[in-house]
Parts: structure tokens; C-alpha cells; sequence
């Protein structure tokens, strides 16, 4: 059996390790271009190429699901690691220091294990299924506010929504004259934690890919809110969708948005 207690210091340890190759390479200066706004850079591919190795031999039969490298059509077996090896790929390649490394564990179709760690700010988030949600160790928990006006709104605006301006405007204009204001950082991991811990009350972001969800999923969840899909509905594994994150009642507030 294993033992999830052990196994997440190990993680921890991992992903610190990899992180410091955010500051070995030069991003501005070795990237390409996916797509509109979509970067991957050599931090991406050494960071991956670096935990996938430690990861597998974590859990004999363990799989990856990731964003680069022909990983990110894996199938979901009974253990599978999901990695983003940098969520804000885009902000790593501006300097602006925004990135983190997000890592999920999966037990057949159930998020057991959720990992998010900010190098720059030495911020490590994390949670175990039944277990609670810490940052750097302590507990942490959803915003207590129930009004949206008195609430700071996290919005994603991600290469999904580029076909989708006038929707997406008039979503953040609804946001930004009901509520205490708006923020966007641009890594969907990192925005879920900060509505898991309070520092948002919601966080709102479509067409998004598992691997930018599955760790905040359960980090959120852990700390006593909800996550949905823009449906509605309760967050599962799905490989791409969008997600509303934080305290029930914020989120219950921006369901509004869904389709």
C-alpha cells in the first residue's frame, strides 16, 4: 500500500530539485511557438524530462501524462502522474515571474494527490485526498466572504477564448462592476491555489487542459471549496474544459457564466 504522506515529501523534494532549472536556462532567449500566445521553451522539455524519470520510479507501473513530448495523449492507467512542467510558459518568457510546475496523482479516475510549487516564491501547495490542503505546510482554506461584491475575482483569458472576444469582455465587465476587482496572472494552476488559500475568493478560466486542473482540483476541493466545469458540474478528469474555482458561494455566484 502505498503511503501518500511519503510519497508527497518525495514529490516536493522532486519538484524544488527541478524547478531550479527555471533559473539555469534562458527562456526569453530559446523558445518557439505552439500557437497564438502558446510558447514552449527548453525549460519545459528539461523540467519534464527530468521528473518523468524520478516519477515512474516512484510507483512501479506508473504512467505520465504531460504537456510535452508526445505525453499529453497518455492513457489514464491505475496510477498516472499528470505534470505541467511550467504553467505560464508565456509569463517565463517575458520575465515576468509567474510560473509554477503543477503535478497530480490519479488512482484509476480519483485525484489523490495534488502539487503546485512557485519557485519564486518558494510557495509549495499541496494536498492529499482526505487529508487537507497546505501551503508550505500549514493549513489552508477557501475565502469565508459570501458577497461578491467584497470579492477579488481571479479570470484566465487563455488561447481558447481568442475566437470568443466579445463574450469574454463582457464576462470580465460583468466581473469587474460587481466585485471588489479583477486579477489575472496568466497560470491557472498557481490562480487555483490562490483561491484554494483565500487570497482569491473564485477563479474562473475556460478551455483549459487536465494537466493545468488536476493538481488545483483536489488542492482546492481539500481546502473546502468546489471546482465545476463551465457545465456546472463537478470537476472529474476530463482532458480538456473549463473550471470555476474557490468558495462554494463565489463560485455558485459566477455559475452565471456557464454553458
Amino acid at each position: 500500500m502505498i503511503n501518500y504522506e511519503d510519497l508527497l515529501s518525495e514529490i516536493e523534494r522532486l519538484m524544488k530539485e527541478a524547478s531550479k532549472i527555471f533559473y539555469d536556462l534562458d527562456p526569453q532567449n530559446n523558445f518557439k511557438m505552439k500557437g497564438r500566445n502558446d510558447f514552449v521553451t527548453e525549460v519545459d522539455f528539461k523540467v519534464q524530462e527530468v521528473l518523468e524519470g524520478e516519477l515512474l520510479k516512484l510507483i512501479e507501473g506508473s504512467n505520465l501524462l504531460a504537456e510535452e513530448k508526445g505525453k499529453s495523449s497518455a492513457e489514464i492507467k491505475d496510477y498516472t502522474w499528470v505534470l505541467d512542467p511550467v504553467d505560464g510558459t508565456s509569463n517565463l518568457v517575458h520575465g515576468f515571474q509567474h510560473s509554477v510546475i503543477s503535478l497530480a496523482l490519479i488512482e484509476k479516475s480519483e485525484i489523490v494527490i495534488g502539487a503546485v510549487y512557485d519557485p519564486y516564491r518558494d510557495e509549495f501547495f499541496s494536498a492529499i485526498k482526505g487529508q487537507g490542503s497546505r501551503l508550505n505546510g500549514k493549513v489552508i482554506r477557501v475565502s469565508h466572504n459570501e458577497e461578491l461584491a467584497n470579492s477579488l475575482i481571479g479570470v484566465g483569458t487563455g488561447g481558447g477564448r481568442l475566437g470568443r472576444v466579445d463574450e469574454t469582455f463582457e464576462m470580465m465587465r460583468f466581473i469587474y462592476e460587481n466585485t471588489n476587482g479583477i486579477r489575472r496572472i496568466g497560470t491557472a494552476a498557481l490562480e487555483m491555489c490562490y483561491s484554494a488559500c483565500g487570497r482569491y475568493d473564485a477563479f474562473i478560466e475556460d478551455d483549459l487542459n487536465l494537466w493545468d486542473y488536476a493538481a488545483g482540483t483536489l488542492i482546492v476541493r481539500e481546502a473546502g471549496g468546489q471546482v465545476i466545469n463551465m457545465h456546472g458540474e463537478e470537476v472529474k478528469i476530463e482532458r480538456r474544459g473549463g473550471i470555476i474555482s474557490g468558495s462554494k458561494k463565489i463560485v455558485d455566484e459566477l455559475k452565471r457564466f456557464t454553458y
